[in-house]
Parts: structure tokens; C-alpha cells; sequence
């Protein structure tokens, strides 16, 4: 992979090593990554044109390296690669990072309405699939059969309250499809990993993926909220973007894809009760503390431990 490297970038690398699929290497002291590209190749101009839009703004960002081509793309072995440059320290991401590009960005993208109704409609489109895939899934797996249809009201419940709320003056950013407190800053500022959408995007998924690796007490959680000064249409998005399971949908297709076992499903299953109280906590913060008045979700203000 070095002489390919080599070749097609113009480079004089000495060294490179690997890990998942990446290839890792210096020049100048400045770490460079050559990574297989998964992601939909018609989405990649935007991907682009979004990239050095924010480079213009000096917004940090890694930077894409084209190919000796003028590409953006280089096919190796039948797979696709892309060049970055990484202008991130070596550390993992955090609140801090979701506030920067919530900053520096929510001004280039004029508001828009309707983001709510978007939402709406790739929930709907996620549910049907499970549904339609109710007995294939019931044949691979038994854990999955027997706790679908919870997760699956989850996600209703979380459809019908956006569906009877008007949501409005939605603040658009760079988020980001799903995020890890445990992923390194690197692919937090990647811009292949970028998409444009509501602020409380990247907090909610930020708290779902926290709290389900024990990183987070509600105390913290309320240390973070002060910070992101939402409105009443956004603690609306929050809520229903908190209750959809995403959780536990992404479990699910990791291991049809077979890229992990049940064990980790069965720590979402079990935590699933404390996560609902977790959230109750929550809609009571913003309806007495925030002073709010955000609908309530009966079944769960009625859920004692």
C-alpha cells in the first residue's frame, strides 16, 4: 500500500502501518490516513463542496487530499479509498467539539422549516423495515424477536409526539449520522462523515451513547443541557430524538452485518428500563426547572423505578 500511496499522491512516505482498515503516516510530523471510503459515492461531491466551505470559513476541519487524477476517489483492489490529513490532536472528541462546529457553523446555513417532518419520514421508513423483516429476523435471532416490538413502540411513541408539535427557527449545523464518546476527534472533524441538520442532533445521539456505556449521571447531563441553550421547538426535537431507539436499531444491523455478537444487545435490553426513567428525568427538568411547557408522554412520567 505504501508505493500505491506513493504513486498516485506525489508522496515519499517511509512508513505506514494499519489498523481496521486505515493506513497510518507522517510527513512533516502532520499524521496522514488513507481510509476505505464505505459511504455512497453519489453523496461524495457534496461531501466536497461542503469541505471547502468550511475551509474557506477557516472552520477546522481534516483535509481531503485528491489523487494525482484530480480525484477525490482512488480504487484499490476493487475498493475505494480517500487521502486525509489530519489537523486534530490526538485525543477523542467532546462536548466542546459539538459546540464548535455548532458555533461556527449554524450561521452559513439559512433556517429552514419542516427538519421535524424529515425526521418523521426516515423514522417511518426504519420501522417498516423492521416490521417487513419481522420473521427473517426472528429466524436469526431469538433476543432480537422477543424485544423488537418494545423498541418498535419506542420509535412510534417517538413519531407521534414530533408529529403533534410544531416545531420551528431550527437551527441548522455540521452534525454528524451517529457519534461515540469513544471515537478519536479525528473522525469527529472528518468531513466524509458530515451531514447538515438540527443542533440537537449531535447532542442527543452525544447522551444516548454515554449513557448506555455508563458515562454519564443526569447530573452531568444537566451540566451539558445549561450549555446548549435550546428553545421550546428544540427541547420538543430533543425529546423525541432522545425516545427513538436508535440504540438499539443500530445493534440490530451490526449483527445481521455480523460485525458484533448478541452481548451487546443484551446490555442495551437491560439498561433500556433506566435509560426511560433517565428520560423521565428529563421532561421533568425541562417542564419545572427550564420552565418549559413541553408536552408530556404519559406511560413514562408514570414510570416509577
Amino acid at each position: 500500500m505504501k508505493n500505491i500511496i506513493n504513486y498516485y499522491y506525489n508522496l515519499n512516505i517511509v512508513d505506514c502501518y494499519i489498523n481496521n482498515d486505515r493506513y497510518y503516516f507522517y510527513i512533516d510530523n502532520t499524521e496522514y490516513i488513507f481510509m476505505n471510503y464505505d459511504k455512497s459515492i453519489e453523496e461524495l461531491s457534496d461531501k466536497y463542496n461542503l469541505y471547502s466551505n468550511l475551509k474557506n470559513k477557516n472552520i477546522l476541519v481534516n483535509d481531503i487530499i485528491t489523487n494525482i487524477n484530480n480525484q477525490i476517489i482512488t480504487i484499490v483492489n476493487g475498493k475505494a479509498y480517500i487521502l486525509l490529513r489530519n489537523n486534530c490532536k490526538s485525543r477523542n472528541f467532546n462536548l466542546n467539539d459539538i459546540l464548535y462546529l455548532q458555533n461556527n457553523t449554524d450561521t452559513i446555513f439559512s433556517k429552514k422549516k419542516g427538519l421535524d417532518n424529515n425526521w418523521i419520514k426516515l423514522w417511518k421508513i426504519k420501522i417498516d423495515y423492521y416490521e417487513n423483516q419481522f420473521i427473517n429476523l426472528s429466524k436469526i435471532n431469538s433476543l432480537i424477536y422477543n424485544t423488537l416490538d418494545y423498541y418498535i413502540g419506542l420509535g412510534e411513541n417517538a413519531i407521534s409526539y414530533l408529529s403533534f408539535n410544531n416545531c420551528y427557527n431550527n437551527r441548522y449545523c455540521v452534525s454528524h449520522s451517529r457519534i461515540s464518546i469513544n471515537e478519536p476527534a479525528f473522525d469527529f472533524y472528518n468531513p466524509i462523515n458530515f451531514i447538515i441538520d438540527n443542533r440537537v442532533r449531535d447532542f442527543a445521539e452525544l447522551i444516548k451513547n454515554m449513557f448506555f456505556l455508563d458515562k454519564i449521571d443526569f447530573d452531568t447531563f444537566i451540566l451539558y443541557l445549561n450549555t446548549m441553550n435550546f428553545n421550546k421547538s428544540e427541547y420538543l426535537l430533543l425529546v423525541s430524538r432522545l425516545l427513538f431507539p436508535t440504540f438499539y436499531f443500530d445493534f440490530i444491523d451490526d449483527i445481521l452485518n455480523k460485525k458484533i455478537d448478541e452481548t451487546y444487545i443484551k446490555r442495551i435490553i437491560n439498561k433500556t428500563d433506566s435509560y426511560i426513567l433517565f428520560l423521565k428525568s428529563i421532561m421533568m427538568h425541562i417542564i419545572y426547572n427550564k420552565r418549559i411547557n413541553i408536552p408530556i408522554i404519559d406511560w413514562i412520567i408514570k414510570k416509577t423505578d
